[in-house]
């Protein structure tokens, strides 16, 4: 049985995956062969419900004229509507010359068509953001999810979770978070209720932790997850306490997927291991996005990659991956035995 699969070719990617009610999971990415520099649309494939047989679905969010759609974040709202944020710039002469709009599109029949709106009811402050990673419930009627900006000359960033009270009609909170040295970040509700998230940094670009307190009212760092240009990173709930860590690894001659496990809802971290190794002609590669199939610990991770060694035909061009791996597989026997009820995960 094959482990890693192309869910699209000619696509640089910044993938997002969402497993559908019905078992299939749909990925989300950017169509075309360049790090956001050309025209090119948002578009998604959908599986079957192993996660397998991957075919190109709709286009979610259409480039406008002279610009592309690149950056998302991607999720389901409790009606079972799957919303998309996203935002892209106008280019030119593979120069980026504008900011092309902060949209969201929404489909009711799990990715089939989609709707559009390009000016979606969001906090002020927010239209000029970037979003990034999933779209989150978090308790009734609530959404979520997070966008960031850079701004001055030192490149500062920020980051905010914006909120919906209204099950995504309209969004109209939002919280700062990461302490100015935040962009790209994946939101994470735990079992528990617990919000999280692994953001990355702007200043060496690791991924650190922040975790908003119970009461909603302010945001804390708990601490490194990374070295510096291991990012950015997903995080996937799997059990009450368990909680899964994937990160792109761009140093270069190391490019690769890592992976970090906590085993006591992210209050601690085990050592990382690595997945995937794309050799030393990547040189864009990452962006991973992780779903949970099934009991046992099956995994499904999707990145992009610019070189895949294992690919024989065009190794060199960009290319959306699906790895398919079993957390059994990995875990050292006392952490295995602390998650997994004989066979299956400890739900």
């Amino acid at each position: 049985m094959k482990q890693l699969l192309v869910i699209a070719r000619n696509s640089c990617g910044w993938p997002n995956l969402t497993k559908l009610k019905n078992g299939q999971v749909l990925c989300t990415y950017f169509n075309a062969p360049s790090h956001g520099l050309i025209e090119g649309d948002l578009v998604c494939s959908i599986s079957d419900k192993n996660g397998r047989n991957w075919k190109k679905l709709s286009v979610v969010a259409k480039k406008p004229k002279g610009g592309n759609r690149i950056h998302l974040a991607v999720g389901m709202a409790h009606n079972g509507d799957i919303l998309c944020f996203s935002s892209g710039f106008f280019v030119k002469d593979e120069k980026i010359v504008g900011f092309s709009g902060h949209w969201l599109s929404r489909s009711r029949d799990r990715g089939k068509t989609w709707v559009s709106e390009s000016n979606p009811v969001i906090p002020r402050g927010i239209e000029s953001t970037i979003p990034f990673g999933r779209i989150i419930q978090f308790a009734p009627n609530l959404l979520a999810y997070s966008s960031y900006r850079l701004r001055g000359k030192d490149n500062r960033s920020e980051t905010w979770m914006i909120v919906s009270e209204n099950d995504g009609l309209t969004w109209t909170k939002k919280s700062r978070f990461g302490a100015r040295d935040s962009n790209e970040s994946t939101l994470c509700k735990l079992k528990s209720g617990q919000i999280i998230a692994a953001s990355r940094t702007q200043s060496d670009h690791h991924v650190k932790l922040c975790e908003l307190s119970k009461f909603g009212d302010r945001w804390r760092e708990r601490g490194q997850l990374t070295l510096p240009m291991q990012h950015p990173a997903d995080l996937t709930v799997l059990s009450d306490k368990c909680v899964l860590l994937t990160y792109g690894i761009r140093n270069r001659g190391m490019m690769g997927i890592g992976v970090r496990i906590s085993i006591d809802a992210g209050k601690t971290w085990e050592a990382p291991w690595v997945i995937h190794q794309f050799g030393d002609l990547a040189k864009d590669i990452g962006y991973p996005s992780t779903v949970l199939l099934d009991k046992e610990g099956s995994l499904l991770t999707a990145f992009y990659t610019d070189f895949e060694p294992s690919i024989k035909k065009k190794p060199d061009s960009y290319r959306v991956l699906a790895k398919y791996w079993s957390l059994q597989d990995w875990l050292q026997p006392k952490i295995k035995l602390a998650i997994f009820d004989g066979k299956h995960l400890r739900l």
